[in-house]
């Protein structure tokens, strides 16, 4: 009688095993590696507000992009390639003064390293999204820094 209760949980166990997903990539991540961001730059700025770290990527040696919301993105030029952005396990992060982030001031944080930012360059976000998507942009103009 025991051995028949087991069976069940035994089974159950198993089935919840197999039923574990793997772990997913980001789709607009893959789409990221064919975007080239230069084709996107719509002007170099001093500075960005930031408040907070929407997503980034970083397909190019020297570079990260960093969007602080779903319509706003900036390309960062570091001081020589930051290899803490290739094994920082997907977690960066920015150094800011009074809710700025500054070229020739402030850092990416990646793995450990402190990676210097030399120029900020604003991106046309919403040409970006729309590449990724396939569609034209839309005509809405961006504000501000």
């Amino acid at each position: 009688m025991r051995r028949i209760i087991w069976i069940p949980l035994l089974l159950v166990a198993w089935l919840a095993a197999c039923a574990q997903q793997p772990a997913r990539t980001s789709s607009s991540h893959h789409a990221s590696r064919t975007i080239d961001y230069g084709k996107y730059v719509q002007g170099t700025v001093p500075w960005f507000n930031f408040t907070s770290l929407y997503s980034w990527d970083s397909n190019q040696l020297g570079y990260v992009v960093v969007w602080t919301s779903p319509v706003r993105a900036y390309r960062l030029q570091l001081v020589g390639p930051c290899l803490g952005l290739q094994t920082g396990g997907g977690m960066i992060g920015l150094t800011s003064h009074d809710g700025m982030v500054s070229s020739n001031r402030d850092a990416v944080l990646a793995g450990g390293d402190r990676c210097r930012i030399m120029r900020i360059e604003r991106l046309d976000a919403r040409a970006i999204r729309a590449a990724r998507s396939g569609r034209k942009p839309s005509p809405e103009k961006q504000d501000g820094p």
